[in-house]
């Protein structure tokens, strides 16, 4: 055979010229779906598998980091009694506080209380965060707040349709 004999027959195998050759490739398309079938279902078995052994050990693993952070969160939180300012860190990582407010509105009972220039259709929550009497504590605004948690505005009065709640997270990062 010659070089031209070849590419012809090469360059035939990429055309369909009947329809035995189209048959052919049908044929060949169908097997293809069939073992790309059985390949995606052995893959599906496979990561089920392997998902059915991983489980375990991860839930395992993810029980020990919890307990691990029990324990930091305790010993941080009984050196924060003695300290307030009390803050790790070394080359394994770091132990600290944040601290957030969030508040909780009784928008019937702020409505009643407020006066105008603060009402609209509903309560201007951010102008009235500005009217609470707050003081610098750990380089952080805090609001001042009665025994059960209403803010206390500039003037002395007392919000009742607000309630403060102070949260303290401990963050713990560790280094990669």
């Amino acid at each position: 055979m010659t070089n031209q004999t070849v590419a012809e027959q090469e360059e035939s195998k990429r055309i369909i010229n009947s329809e035995e050759e189209l048959s052919k490739k049908l044929y060949r398309l169908r097997k293809l779906n069939e073992e790309q079938a059985i390949e995606d279902e052995r893959y599906q078995r496979e990561i089920a598998e392997s998902d059915e052994w991983y489980q375990p050990s991860k839930k395992k693993r993810a029980n020990q980091i919890e307990y691990v952070e029990a324990l930091i969160e305790d010993y941080y939180h009984r050196r924060l009694q003695e300290n307030p300012y009390y803050r790790y860190k070394d080359r394994n990582g770091t132990v600290s506080k944040k601290t957030s407010t969030t508040y909780d509105y009784n928008d019937e009972e702020l409505i009643n209380s407020l006066p105008e220039e603060l009402l609209k259709k509903t309560v201007n929550k951010v102008g009235l965060k500005k009217l609470f009497q707050s003081e610098k504590v750990d380089g952080r605004k805090k609001i001042i707040t009665d025994n059960e948690g209403h803010p206390i505005t500039e003037d002395g009065e007392i919000i009742k349709g607000v309630i403060a709640k102070e949260k303290t997270e401990v963050t713990i990062k560790t280094t990669k």
